[in-house]
């Protein structure tokens, strides 16, 4: 696996561009943790395995060894390239991948950042992964009537009732948009939904009254929060009871 190092770019200031003048060098070293251990990246059966690969001596990576009392990694202007597959670049991959100065990738938040951790194959495979979703749910999107955007609208805790169609789908479409992966569990895969929207619009029509997590219908609690509600009403022993709040649901609508 092939990684690469790169320093963050900060603000041009002077005529500077990034945290270091031309031909100027950086170290990225071990430093104590807040539970006072020493950062390594590595865990001890990683320090066995690559000990053994570098051929050192037993437990001569550990946290407590001589060997981290100096290491670090000098960072030039340019990118530093890592191949994984060399005992060495595997050891440095670890120890920057969890550094407090590194970011772990582009989707990484990390404000104390100085550099970061490309490894542009990992990076690839998730933009891809999160532009497949993306397409599958405007696949399941343009399938939707106005009455089941309403419902999905509904599921995500929004109301719809005074929106117009134009509204609604906009509305939906960028909640799909930002985050695909919530309109799976919502909507896709969620094989409770109408169950879940019938609760949520009986709630909203004062049928069923939710005090804090429990749910109550008139004097019965129905559940204590909504699985239990949804499992309740689902049971085919209150199949009528369910067919009662539906009723009185529609009637309001």
């Amino acid at each position: 696996m092939e990684v690469i190092l790169r320093p963050l770019q900060r603000n041009v200031w002077a005529g500077v561009k990034g945290d270091r003048y031309k031909n100027c060098h950086s170290w990225i070293g071990t430093y104590f943790t807040r539970t006072g251990l020493l950062h390594t990246g590595i865990t001890i059966e990683e320090a066995d395995r690559l000990a053994d690969a570098m051929h050192k001596e037993p437990k001569s990576l550990y946290p407590s060894s001589e060997f981290w009392n100096n290491y670090y990694i000098r960072v030039e202007s340019n990118d530093v390239h890592l191949d994984t597959s060399r005992p060495e670049d595997e050891l440095k991959y670890l120890f920057l991948k969890s550094h407090k100065w590194v970011q772990n990738g582009f989707t990484d938040i990390n404000p104390q950042a100085r550099y970061i951790l490309i490894n542009f194959e990992t990076e690839a495979k998730e933009f891809n992964k999160v532009s497949r979703d993306k397409r599958r749910a405007m696949k399941e999107f343009d399938k939707l009537s106005t009455a089941d955007m309403k419902k999905v609208l509904r599921l995500y805790g929004q109301r719809s009732d005074n929106l117009s169609a134009e509204l609604v789908e906009n509305k939906l479409f960028e909640l799909i948009e930002k985050d695909p992966e919530k309109f799976f569990t919502k909507w896709i895969d969620n094989k409770r939904r109408e169950t879940e929207y019938l609760i949520q619009e009986a709630i909203s029509k004062n049928v069923i009254r939710k005090n804090k997590s429990e749910y109550k219908y008139g004097n019965d609690t129905v559940g204590h929060n909504l699985d239990d509600a949804v499992i309740y009403l689902d049971a085919a022993e209150h199949r009528d009871l369910k067919a009662v709040i539906t009723n009185e649901v529609n009637n309001k609508t």
